[in-house]
Formats: C-alpha cells, structure tokens, sequence
C-alpha cells in the first residue's frame, strides 16, 4: 500500500509539474500574441516626443561598430661611424690623449622609417537604450540617433554570445553598425518592432520590413 501511495504521488507531481508547464507555453503564446497585434500600452521615456508620439517599448542597448584604428610603427637605425680615423688623425696630431679624444668625438649616423598600419575591430561605441516608438527608432546615449522609420532601408534580428542582435540599415549609418540588446525584454524586440508598425504607426503606413 505505501508502495502504491509513493506512486501515486509521484504521478501527480509529473502530471502537476507538465500541467503548469503546458499553462505557461499557453500564457507565453497569449503574451506574445497581443504584442505583435499592436496591444500594447504607450510607456514614459526620458526623450521629448513629438506630438501624438508615443514610446511603447525601451530596451538597455549597445551600439556597435567597425573602428578603424591607424598605428605608427617606427624602426631606427644606428651606425657609429668614423671611430677609427678620428683615433688615429688625433693621435698624429696631439699623441695619445689625442688618440682617445679623436675617438671620442666620433658621432652616430642613422636612419629611421616610420610605417602605418589601419586595424580595423569591432567596438562598443556608446552605451544607453533604444526606444520604439510610434513614429522612429531612437538611441538615446552620449549622442541621441533618431532613425525614423519610413527612412530606413532594412531591419534584421539576429542573436550573439553578447545579448540579441539588432541591425536597422539607414543612410550614413557607421561601418557595420548594429545594436546589441539586454534584459529581460530583449528578446521581444522582434515582436514589439512588428507589432508596433504593423498596428500603431503614427501615420498608419505599415512599414515591412
């Protein structure tokens, strides 16, 4: 009988443990859900909006890019020249303290190149976050980049060993420059880009991208 209890209860702790599982796949799907089809509630931000602007989603933000960094590299070189015939026109002319003080006056030659080289290495170029908005794209960090989003040529996801990928291609943009996301949200960048033009333009053109 105790045999039969132990199994039971064990049975009930899987059967539990799979139910509340399958319920939080369920709230998950709804949560995602409602982002993408535009339900989502307008949040403060510390930038100026525009009016009828409103910010829906903040997300802490790397931006990255290509740096070319240019390095100099110096080689010198040194001959000492002369040692000998100084010596001995010294010691002709005033005997042999002549002869160390002719060798003595003897004089480097050398030549030196110099040489650069351009690295070129990825980079964290600022710190802040990105906020989506109803009308742009806005980082807000050392310097702010609006990015509106009629203006922008493409937009991809992507994720790294750094955090979730964000690449928004526009005019003048730096030399692979993209965005990497952190927290907790950054995984619903994605959904909140989508479901916010696809819903919630300012100017209700969708923008597919």
């Amino acid at each position: 009988m105790a045999f039969e209890n132990l199994t039971s209860r064990i049975k009930n702790t899987v059967n539990n443990f799979k139910e509340d599982q399958a319920q939080k796949k369920i709230n998950e799907e709804a949560r995602k859900q409602k982002i993408i089809s535009g339900q989502i509630e307008p949040i403060q931000v510390i930038v100026n909006l525009e009016p009828s602007e409103n910010a829906f989603a903040e997300f802490v933000a790397k931006r990255m890019a290509i740096v070319d960094n240019v390095i100099e590299n110096t080689v010198s070189r040194s001959k000492k020249k002369g040692v000998i015939t100084r010596a001995v026109v010294g010691g002709v002319l005033l005997g042999p303290l002549g002869a160390v003080g002719g060798a003595a006056t003897a004089g480097n030659k050398g030549t030196s190149r110099t040489s650069q080289q351009t690295i070129s290495k990825l980079e964290i170029i600022d710190n802040g976050s990105l906020v989506l908005t109803n009308k742009r794209i806005i980082f807000l960090g050392r310097s702010t980049l609006t990015l509106p989003y009629e203006k922008l040529l493409s937009v991809s996801f992507g994720k790294t060993l750094l955090g979730n990928k964000l690449v928004v291609k526009y005019d003048g943009m730096l030399k692979d420059e993209h965005f990497i996301l952190n927290g907790e949200k950054a995984k619903d960048i994605e959904l909140y880009y989508h479901g916010i033009n696809k819903h919630l333009l300012l100017d209700k053109i969708s923008v597919n991208r």
